[in-house]
């Protein structure tokens, strides 16, 4: 639920930081990638069926895409750009686990991984080239990109992406786990500066590192459910009111 909380907190500055919506709502929202991409980490492990898990993941990409497009069609608001999914960086993040298992856990398949990082790298360049050889049409473009999760497109791209194999590749070593985000974190304040919150993230060590491996109450469907709602009702406030 902290994870949630931040993230609510972080939209709520997205939709409202032009009314005054202080900027420490978004410096908060920074620890919720690294915090999400860790529990996925840990639900590709434990869960019954990952086809399954990666399924509903790529459903809810697919949701939220055609529900952001519509509503930002019928309530167009020129403040806010609906990019939001972090479903397709999460699936995503999930492929490209299945893939360094196939390398490197305890029942190797390294054929199938070959193939599904030679798939990895085609959604990361096929709609870069149909987007420059095709000129294709808003509509075309649009449909596109909303059934293919492309790394170079999705939240975070492919620096969360790996993150996110990396986490479960070390999910054994959380000293290795600490050890990415802090790299992480550090090259996001290199290069971009104090400036640019992201660095922020290395805070999602404290509730990362008060993780003790089991699950608590959960409703299997409850964040598939809450994500794009909250943002839906968040976006339609926004649009609604105060526009």
């Amino acid at each position: 639920m902290i994870g949630i909380t931040l993230m609510v907190l972080d939209h709520i500055h997205q939709m409202f930081y032009f009314v005054g919506a202080p900027d420490w709502f978004s410096m908060l929202g920074r620890l919720v990638a690294p915090i999400f991409l860790f529990l996925s980490a840990e639900g590709f492990h434990y869960t019954h069926s990952r086809k399954h898990y990666m399924m509903n993941l790529l459903v809810g990409f697919w949701i939220c895409n055609i529900s952001f497009t519509l509503i930002a069609r019928l309530l167009p608001n020129p403040k806010v750009v609906l990019m939001n999914s972090i479903f397709g960086t999460l699936f995503l993040g999930l492929c490209f686990m299945w893939v360094l298992d196939g390398f490197f856990g305890k029942r190797k398949y390294p054929g199938k991984a070959v193939l599904g990082l030679l798939g990895l790298i085609a959604l990361t360049i096929l709609p870069l080239l149909l987007m420059s050889s095709l000129h294709l049409s808003g509509m075309g473009l649009s449909v596109l990109l909303t059934l293919l999760p492309s790394p170079m497109l999705v939240e975070g791209g492919p620096v969360f992406i790996i993150t996110g194999g990396l986490l479960y590749l070390f999910r054994e070593k959380r000293w290795a786990q600490y050890l990415v985000i802090i790299i992480l974190s550090v090259l996001s304040f290199i290069t971009n500066g104090k400036g640019d919150y992201q660095w922020l993230m290395v805070f999602s060590l404290i509730p990362i590192a008060l993780y003790h491996g089991q699950q608590g109450k959960k409703d299997k469907w409850f964040f598939y459910i809450f994500y794009p709602v909250h943002i839906l009702i968040l976006y339609a406030i926004s649009s609604l009111f105060f526009v």
